[in-house]
């Protein structure tokens, strides 16, 4: 009968009729039907986006034999584990144990037992442990290179040069061969001497270590500092100047690239980025003494995102959209990336930041060492000044942009209701200073409040742990954060961050790798070369698109062997009053000289550079 059909205690049937009302009330607002019929909108949202990916199926719940729980004897252990090491989070318990639950579950396990104090003693029930009360903090020790376990006479005795490259070496005897794309040839040192040789022979897919020293990473590598945009470009070229940096003489086919990068796992992508920033710090192109956090969205072009399982991002104008999002620390005093890792796009700063850290940041840089720490709104959260200023940074400051959410907002109500401390900041705004405390971690902040003038809106908040500093200084130092900002447009614009396709994580993680290599060869040759293109006027570097127009690419050159076995770039339509080209030249004997002019998989062969005016001659 009609008034016995709808049944309330049927949830599905709720569901449906929700979605029956909505259709027939399309003006009605969802809040009030979702209150009528007693379904979250939260539920409601997910609902209706389920409901048009399956249709009517969404309502109808999967098939399940019954809620499964946690056995005793798991809760037990994962009880005793966070007992004797507090500092573990539900995703380290998850990943020691293996578990396949979600990390909500151990949460609900750590509030249940009141075990969730990191700060506390660590207490072991299963087994004696004596603390030395006498010992003192551990040492940070850095991490040992591959650049450091492996020598080029072990390498070279047992990999072999590419012959394809020992014939075109041959010729080039008789006869100089003609190169547009001078800048992989004079960068190839640089490449050398991090290591990335004995980087893949340590950490690299088996299957790709070869015979051979030269490998893809090089190509990819070179690739991006000749200015190709993708792999595809270079067999669309006829100058092989990139082919010949990378010691294979020739290229090959852009499918037999792609099918080696299917070779490459996350654990050895892994290892070879925390190579490559040990072997950065190692050369001095990192301090890590200030840093920064940030994302760059990489938008996903193709079809069918969803089904693909691909998360959404915000984009530039603010839209979620599906794609990826690598996570970015910046070294903000030396104006270099420190490290860079994938992430889908659905990934937000709360949930990765410490993960990120412990698994990037902390085991290559001594947190103790750290002075200061920018980050924007996306991070606001209490749990992360814990984290830095009481758990890992204790000598350093935290500066940040931070969202108006719940706890913000009742730090500075009262600030608000209080019309006396306001002064002007600027034509539209006006500012205030308050110190501050946050109720849980107890950390002390002073906050810094913009509104506009006239109405009073438009509320914008910066905050830091720095007690000794006005509002200007505060807002001052939080321009420092720009640095990773233009940085990341530098790895768009001159490394083609943005141009990397495909659906392959591990495939993106290496083209993030290459993108790495590539920005810290580029800073390691300004570094050597010094002067106005390290530091211009207004304080900022040569970019490499920059020093592509002034010497590295669209040049007419020659390269051949001198006496002593070394080759000879030679600008035939030089210009011996180029300053670029001097400064160059003599960098490069002064390389030379000190015994750093050399490559590995030419043969232990250095290059030097010389001018010359076919016109004149």
């Amino acid at each position: 009968r009609k008034g016995t059909f709808f049944l309330k205690e049927d949830k599905s049937q709720r569901q449906l009729e929700l979605i029956r009302h909505l259709f027939y009330n399309p003006d009605e607002k969802i809040k009030t039907a979702c209150k009528k019929f007693d379904i979250p909108q939260t539920t409601y949202y997910r609902l209706i986006s389920d409901y048009q990916f399956l249709g009517p199926w969404a309502i109808i719940p999967a098939c399940s034999d019954g809620r499964e729980g946690i056995s005793d004897r798991l809760k037990l252990d994962v009880i005793l584990e966070k007992l004797k090491n507090p500092q573990y989070t539900p995703e380290t318990i998850i990943k020691k144990f293996k578990l396949d639950i979600s990390r909500y579950a151990i949460h609900r396990i750590f509030e249940k037992w009141c075990i969730s104090n990191k700060n506390r003693e660590p207490l072991a029930l299963d087994e004696f442990m004596v603390k030395d009360f006498d010992s003192k903090t551990e040492i940070f020790q850095p991490v040992k290179t591959a650049f450091q376990v492996i020598t080029e006479k072990q390498l070279l005795s047992t990999r072999r040069i590419n012959r394809h490259f020992e014939r075109i070496c041959k010729k080039i005897t008789i006869r100089p061969l003609n190169i547009c794309d001078p800048g992989p040839l004079i960068l190839a040192p640089f490449v050398n001497d991090f290591g990335i040789v004995q980087a893949f022979e340590l950490y690299g897919p088996p299957k790709l270590r070869g015979k051979e020293l030269t490998n893809i990473a090089l190509l990819n590598v070179f690739r991006i500092l000749a200015g190709y945009r993708r792999i595809s470009h270079l067999s669309n070229n006829r100058d092989h100047s990139v082919a010949f940096a990378s010691g294979i003489g020739m290229y090959g086919t852009t499918s037999k690239y792609y099918d080696d990068t299917i070779h490459f796992k996350f654990d050895q992508l892994y290892r070879l980025r925390s190579d490559l920033v040990a072997r950065a710090i190692e050369l001095g192109l990192i301090e890590g003494m200030k840093i920064g956090f940030d994302f760059h969205f990489k938008q996903f072009y193709g079809k069918q995102g969803r089904e693909k399982n691909i998360g959404k991002g915000p984009d530039k104008s603010g839209d979620l959209v599906p794609g990826f999002r690598p996570h970015i620390v910046w070294d903000l005093a030396a104006n270099v990336i420190i490290n860079m890792a994938y992430y889908q796009g659905s990934t937000r700063a709360p949930r990765i930041l410490e993960q990120f850290c412990e698994q990037n940041v902390f085991p290559l840089i001594n947190p103790e060492a750290i002075k200061e720490i920018y980050m924007d709104s996306e991070y606001t959260k209490e749990g992360h000044f814990k984290y830095f200023k009481q758990i890992k940074c204790s000598n350093g400051d935290i500066y940040m942009c931070l969202k108006k959410n719940k706890q913000i907002k009742k730090l500075i109500e009262p600030a608000l209701k209080d019309e006396s401390g306001w002064e002007k900041h600027d034509k539209k705004d006006e500012s205030k200073l308050i110190h501050t405390q946050l109720p849980h971690s107890k950390i002390h902040l002073a906050l810094v409040i913009l509104r506009d003038r006239e109405k009073k809106d438009n509320i914008r908040c910066f905050g830091t742990t720095n007690m000794n500093l006005g509002k200007n200084e505060i807002l001052e130092r939080y321009r420092y954060r720009w640095v990773i900002e233009n940085g990341i447009k530098d790895l768009v614009s001159s490394y083609f961050l943005d141009e990397i396709y495909g659906l392959d994580p591990e495939k993106n993680e290496f083209e993030f790798y290459c993108v790495m290599l590539a920005r810290l060869v580029y800073e390691y040759f300004l570094r050597e070369l010094g002067g106005e293109y390290l530091n211009n006027t207004n304080g900022d570097k040569s970019s490499l698109q920059r020093m592509r127009n002034l010497l590295f690419e669209k040049r007419n050159c020659t390269i051949g062997i001198n006496g002593d076995n070394d080759f000879v770039l030679t600008n035939i339509d030089g210009n011996e009053k180029s300053k670029i080209e001097t400064d160059v030249i003599k960098m490069l004997l002064r390389l030379k000289e000190k015994g750093k002019n050399k490559v590995l998989w030419w043969d232990q062969r250095g290059i030097v550079m010389q001018t010359s005016c076919q016109h004149y001659n």
